[in-house]
């Protein structure tokens, strides 16, 4: 794992044959170097390649990178308690927006917040990942 940037280098996600029956296939993430399993799911394996990837994504992020995304995170909901009115606005946004089979975009967003006359000390991305 390169520890600057808390991307993983040397593995790769494999179907494994232990823990597989007939069609029900299991992947697990194995060190590409030594052959060795680092993420078994707890030794269920997982049941989709994409899944054994995001989880392994997840579980090597190096503390200084889990430490920023914390801190982003708080901020977010301070900024949302200090800004009650905006939020219950959002929230009814988001409500009729799924209630239509749609979801809350960017547009949206940056639709209210003019019309609400407030600024973002971050991006609308990282207000609809955290709020």
């Amino acid at each position: 794992m390169s520890p600057e940037n808390g991307v993983s280098r040397g593995v790769k996600v494999v179907i494994s044959t232990a823990l597989s029956r007939g069609r029900d296939l299991r992947y697990v993430v194995v060190d590409v170097a030594t052959g060795e399993v680092i993420d078994d799911a707890q030794g269920y394996g997982y049941r989709s390649a994409q899944n054994a990837h995001r989880a392994h994504g997840y579980t090597s992020v190096s503390p200084k990178k889990k430490k920023q995304r914390a801190a982003v995170k708080l901020k977010v909901k301070d900024w949302c308690a200090a800004h009650p009115a905006f939020m219950a606005d959002v929230e009814k946004m988001a409500f009729y927006a799924l209630k239509d089979g749609e979801s809350l975009t960017r547009a949206d967003m940056e639709r209210l917040l003019t019309d609400h006359g407030v600024e973002l000390p971050f991006s609308v991305g990282v207000l609809m990942r955290y709020w």
